[in-house]
């Protein structure tokens, strides 16, 4: 029978093939109203290994874990005519190794905005419990608005649960870590190793390492040489020291020198990029920009601050100072390095607004806020951010600003409902005739 026509389910109706790997393939399919979806499935050949079907098994259970827009969700499962199956939120766009191939080099403001996403999305799958186990750029999907869907569990683990005697792991030898090309069970720092990779790759335009090499080449060089540092590799891009410390830590050898946290990560690397000028040809032109019509436009209000310093040298500097300050792990530091340049920028007449620039700093901060557990204040001065960047009129900024208040509204309903997220079992372990 052609799998393309074939009735997996009353509620499925399968279509065409749109991937397949090792283990299964993912097909797309229609359910009884119309909405598109995708199904994996254990590949016939392989649908009588029991081991196999228990891996899908488990990466329903696991994602049915996860409730996050920027990763891909579990929707339904179980057995048809044998072979187990699983129904997922149907993502759409292109895999980023695909985008850097044709695109490369990518902004800054790209980088910032996809980075944001893809650690954000991995922050809320170690906070269910999971280690994704096989992060890379090819299992980040971007669409056309630069949305991020972070995709393919067939790997993924629960967190600390006890290895088996029998249990193999395997990967794409690019994105392991040292400890896991040793042998090594996944962990939170494997996954953070990985995420360094594609921040690497984005920056640089290539891996650390060519993935040509073989695996055991790979980790012979990874267990005593540090990755070349991106600068290194990519010096026309003049990538900053403090991107350079941020990917060098990311990728350190050993687990414990690598960032404690996703978040930990996300909030060096927000710092970094702001405070990064890349090189003239990396800076997007600023001609689409929409010119301010009248009615957008208050005459002699928006004045810059009473200071003899220019209000980008402020900026630049306090974003410099604040990176160096996050690097060290030093985050109150920082955001009292953020508050002071914003208080210098605030206007002195009572009449006059802040400068729309004032943005840069405000994300950065709010970020920053929202790491330490003060919510309120990250939510108060997002929403300032993106007021600011209205009045900037550039759509790079309000974009930005208003990723920034998804993400925290996303954060604040995930602590209201509980980070770790009902095992959806009852529907996953059915068996459909």
């Amino acid at each position: 029978m052609n799998d393309a026509l074939d009735q997996l389910v009353d509620e499925y109706e399968l279509g065409r093939l749109l991937g397949r790997g090792g283990m299964g393939e993912v097909h797309i399919a229609r359910d009884r109203a119309g909405r598109f979806v995708a199904i994996k499935k254990v590949r016939k050949t392989l649908s009588l290994d029991p081991v196999l079907c228990e891996r899908l098994s488990l990466e329903a259970r696991l994602l049915g874990r996860i409730d996050h827009p920027n990763v891909v969700r579990v929707l339904d499962g179980g057995v048809a005519n044998g072979q187990p199956f699983m129904v997922m939120s149907r993502a759409f766009g292109t895999p980023l190794d695909a985008v850097l191939a044709e695109s490369a080099p990518l902004s800054r403001d790209r980088i910032t905005g996809i980075m944001s996403q893809v650690l954000d999305g991995l922050i809320a799958i170690h906070a269910a419990g999971v280690i994704h186990a096989d992060l890379k750029s090819s299992n980040l999907l971007i669409d056309e608005l630069d949305r991020v869907t972070i995709i393919d569990f067939g790997l993924a683990r629960v967190a600390h649960e006890p290895l088996s005697d029998d249990e193999i792991f395997g990967g794409t030898p690019a994105y392991m870590a040292p400890e896991l090309l040793a042998g090594g069970p996944p962990t939170v720092a494997s996954d953070i190793y990985a995420a360094g990779v594609v921040i690497y790759e984005l920056l640089a335009g290539s891996s650390p390492l060519p993935r040509s090499l073989p695996a055991v080449v790979m980790m012979s060089r990874r267990m005593h040489e540090p990755a070349e540092l991106p600068s290194k590799r990519n010096p026309d891009r003049a990538i900053s020291a403090a991107l350079d410390q941020v990917v060098a830590r990311a990728l350190a050898i050993e687990p414990a020198d690598r960032f404690a946290d996703v978040r930990d990560l996300a909030d060096a690397l927000a710092v970094a990029l702001a405070a990064w000028v890349p090189a003239a040809e990396d800076r997007p032109t600023r001609e689409w920009l929409r010119p301010p019509t009248a009615q957008h436009v208050a005459p002699t209000l928006r004045r810059p601050a009473t200071t003899s310093e220019d209000p980008e040298t402020i900026i630049q500097s306090a974003l410099t100072n604040a990176s160096n300050l996050v690097g060290g792990r030093d985050v109150t530091s920082a955001i009292a390095t953020l508050e002071d340049a914003l208080a210098r920028l605030a206007p002195r007449e009572p009449m006059s607004t802040m400068l729309p620039s004032a943005w840069r700093l405000e994300t950065i901060l709010a970020a920053l806020y929202q790491s330490v557990g003060k919510h309120d204040h990250a939510n108060r001065l997002a929403r300032f951010a993106f007021q600011h960047a209205q009045d900037s009129k550039d759509p790079t900024a309000i974009a930005r600003t208003t990723g920034l208040l998804a993400q925290l509204a996303n954060g604040q309903n995930r602590i209201a409902r509980g980070s770790r997220q009902p095992i959806r079992g009852s529907r996953t372990t059915r068996t459909v005739r």
